[in-house]
């Protein structure tokens, strides 16, 4: 299962879980100001699904173009949990990115 983090937006933080057509997603409107909260809305959707195995072949990450903080929150996130999960780190741009999460 892949892990997809799309924070590029600036006022929006959208997560995925899944392969291929078969993603679940949900996308959360985050304050600016407030970058520190997008780890708890990744949190809130793993409750929302439920999910108990944090093992993931892959974390893919937008690398922009976008917010620049909102890359940056995103990119640093993405390396944080792979590292510690164990899973490989993919970094895609926008225009991937939103091919991907269709």
């Amino acid at each position: 299962m892949n892990l997809y983090i799309d924070t590029a937006d600036f006022n929006r933080v959208t997560f995925a879980l899944g392969e291929g057509k078969k993603l679940q997603k949900q996308t959360y409107k985050v304050d600016p100001q407030k970058s520190h909260q997008t780890l708890g809305k990744l949190e809130d959707f793993f409750k929302r699904l439920k999910v108990k195995n944090l093992k993931f072949k892959k974390i893919i990450v937008n690398k922009g173009p976008g917010s620049y903080t909102g890359v940056r929150v995103g990119l640093v996130m993405a390396q944080a949990l792979g590292l510690a999960w164990g899973a490989k780190v993919v970094p895609k741009s926008k225009p991937e990115m939103t091919k991907l999460l269709k």
